[in-house]
């Protein structure tokens, strides 16, 4: 992991976990994180999901955290249909990503895209944007109201006033919910090392432990 995302993870955590100790109604029992550090970790992060309501490329209504990302490995990445930077090179980044991930991982991961632009970017216009990259099944385009996903986006650590179009383009937020292994990675890594990373967290149930990882993979994540 590189240094800019391990030090955005560190924040993250660290604002989590202020944000749980301000706010926490006290009605559900915090873990303790000296015997359960995970489930600690799991619960402070999932704070900084807000339950928003969103709209897909299929025009269904779907919550953030109840139907995209709970119980969930995803890839979250933050796009505009009209951008002409850095989009176009990263959606057929991903697209590579997800092959990689179906070949090696079928159907375990969700590629989310949101919308910074939902003025433009209507469902509509969202189904036309995912059928130009022929992305599959499994990664879902989502739009709403702006003021909603710049919520989202300063809760992610993903969204700087002075540069409000193009400072999400180049970073994959990817966790598992249910564990609350969260990292950030950027998106125009290699598509064999961002599926390597993602993978770490995949689950293995033949034996509950993590994936294993080729020594060429493990070789190209270890240098970035």
């Amino acid at each position: 992991m590189s240094k800019v995302a391990k030090v955005a993870l560190t924040l993250l955590l660290a604002a989590a976990t202020v944000r749980l100790a301000v706010c926490g109604d006290g009605k559900e029992k915090l873990p303790n994180p000296q015997t359960d550090f995970q489930a600690y970790t799991a619960r402070a992060l999932r704070q900084h999901f807000p339950n928003i309501v969103l709209t897909n490329q299929d025009n269904k209504k779907v919550r953030l955290y109840d139907d995209v990302i709970k119980g969930k490995i995803v890839v979250i990445q933050f796009m505009f249909s009209n951008c002409e930077r850095l989009c176009p090179m990263v959606t057929p980044n991903l697209v590579k990503v997800q092959k990689e991930l179906e070949k090696q991982s079928p159907r375990k991961v969700n590629i989310v895209s949101i919308s910074v632009d939902p003025d433009h970017d209507t469902p509509a216009v969202l189904k036309a944007y995912a059928k130009k990259f022929h992305v599959q099944p499994g990664w879902q385009f989502l739009t709403g109201r702006k003021q909603d996903i710049d919520w989202l986006r300063r809760e992610l650590g993903l969204y700087y006033p002075e540069d409000q179009q193009f400072e999400h383009m180049n970073m994959l937020t990817v966790g598992r919910e249910a564990t609350g292994q969260w990292f950030t990675i950027r998106a125009l890594n290699n598509p064999e090392v961002i599926a390597y990373a993602v993978r770490k967290i995949i689950p293995d149930t033949t034996s509950g432990r993590a994936n294993p990882i080729s020594a060429k993979h493990a070789h190209s994540f270890a240098g970035n």
